[in-house]
């Protein structure tokens, strides 16, 4: 496998029930919904960005991105159900994720992901600094890892993220910007 072209996606997906279930990639953090942030720091290094959300369609379709939902059958799974759909509609053979709710979030951080790819192109890259794993923060080999969650999905009925990543093979890389790496969880990392 070779590491050809790169599709990124925003994973806006998730319920935000921290943030009183707001929609968080559409609330404004230093002035610009938290999806856009996110949107132009991939789109300076992959060849196409899209937004995954189950949500207000309509509204991150106006950010200027392809939006697509969670595919029906993969309903239920956590973040690996936003994973699962992005691969499905991803026409590369690598893509490219980030959470929607760190827009501090650099395309310097997504360049070492896509250096680590390009070096070796079979296994997932996640991003780790002092604090921990950012495993949404991941690049993966599209084909490969489409076949191994839909295995994954079959042999398993826990739906962590890292499992899956366990199962798959994959590897960290190290971004000592802590402060990129912030989630806005709760109205109070807003301000």
């Amino acid at each position: 496998m070779a590491f050809i072209s790169l599709s990124a996606a925003v994973l806006a997906g998730g319920k935000a029930e921290r943030m009183s279930k707001q929609d968080k990639g559409l609330l404004f953090f230093q002035g610009e919904p938290m999806a856009s942030s996110v949107a132009r720091a991939l789109q300076q290094v992959a060849d196409v960005v899209f937004i995954n959300a189950n949500r207000n369609i309509e509204k991150y379709a106006e950010l200027g991105y392809d939006v697509i939902a969670d595919e029906q059958n993969y309903h239920g799974k956590g973040p690996l159900s936003g994973l699962m759909s992005c691969l499905a509609f991803s026409k590369t053979s690598h893509l490219l994720v980030s959470p929607c709710d760190t827009p501090q979030i650099s395309a310097d951080a997504f360049a070492k992901l896509k250096q680590a790819s390009v070096s070796s192109p079979d296994r997932i890259h996640y991003l780790c600094d002092s604090s921990g794993i950012h495993p949404l923060h991941a690049i993966l080999p599209v084909a490969e890892t489409l076949v191994a969650l839909e295995a994954f999905f079959n042999t398993e009925n826990r739906y962590s993220v890292m499992a899956f990543y366990d199962y798959f093979g994959g590897d960290t890389v190290k971004w000592d910007v802590p402060e990129q790496l912030l989630n806005v969880n709760t109205p109070q990392d807003l301000l």
